[in-house]
């Protein structure tokens, strides 16, 4: 299968200064997005992490399938990985990482009259670091936007009393098969404009209707009939006007019309990745 080569340069001094920040933190948050926990961990970070205490977050948990997602933690703690699902949305989730984060500060024996616990997050760009950090403080102390790689440089941040994170810049693997980068594209990890995005919305549609989700489709796309993929994206397609001059399907722009409404979420909550067995 083809390789992608995606910021070879950047990446290789991502993961260098990370290998050196590893060694002032004492546990290190993982971000995977919930609806493609494969796809969204670093087999550079997974190596890098053998040997740190870790905690696994499934963010945009709100996205994915309930089920699905409990099935992914049920996983991650038979092969003794930490993780939690967690959203900025669910209220729950937040106390949830909260009384983790504090379980944690006591038993490595920190207080507040010694140095704070120090943890650093780091994950794929866009799953959601900044996002988190924000939540946190509840306030922006972090640029954030819903496009790859917007968090720039390195900062700490006091994020409770007694608790302290290093944010850091998403880090994407210098080579990405097709298989690893199609899913990463449709959750908007990577930039749409370096894959046919017309294979990208047939490859979204697919899982839905293999998934029995028809119904996410029809509640937002109005008079859709059931059909073949190829079929309803073609309905898509003329229904809501991407067409070209000659009244020909605009891929492009309907392929995006979709890709837009699932990331915003205006197509219910699918899951991408079951997780093995």
């Amino acid at each position: 299968m083809k390789e992608s080569q995606w910021y070879p340069g950047n990446m290789a001094r991502a993961i260098t200064q990370l290998r050196q920040d590893l060694k002032v933190v004492d546990l290190v948050v993982e971000l995977l997005d919930a609806r493609v926990p494969i796809s969204s961990r670093n087999p550079a970070l997974i190596r890098l992490l053998q040997n740190k205490k870790h905690l696994m977050l499934l963010h945009k948990a709100d996205r994915g399938e309930n089920a699905v997602t409990e099935r992914w933690l049920a996983y991650f703690k038979s092969i003794d990985l930490q993780a939690l699902a967690f959203s900025v949305q669910v209220h729950r989730h937040m106390n949830d990482l909260l009384r983790y984060l504090k379980q944690q500060e006591y038993s490595l024996g920190y207080s507040r009259l010694k140095r704070p616990l120090r943890l650093m997050v780091v994950g794929i760009p866009n799953v959601g670091k900044s996002t988190l950090i924000n939540c946190f403080v509840s306030k922006a102390v972090t640029k954030t936007a819903n496009q790859p790689g917007i968090t720039r440089g390195r900062q700490w941040v006091r994020i409770l009393p007694g608790v302290e994170l290093l944010d850091t810049p998403g880090v994407l693997w210098p080579k990405l098969t097709e298989e690893t980068a199609l899913p990463l594209a449709v959750v908007g990890a990577i930039p749409p404009s370096r894959l046919d995005v017309h294979k990208m919305a047939l490859w979204l549609l697919d899982h839905y209707i293999a998934r029995g989700k028809e119904k996410y489709l029809t509640e937002r796309y109005r008079d859709l009939q059931p059909g073949t993929v190829d079929s309803i994206f073609e309905q898509i397609g003329f229904t809501y006007g991407c067409l070209q001059a000659e009244g020909k399907i605009d891929f492009e722009r309907t392929a995006m019309l979709i890709l837009r409404d699932f990331q915003s979420g205006a197509l219910g909550r699918l899951s991408l990745e079951e997780p093995p067995g």
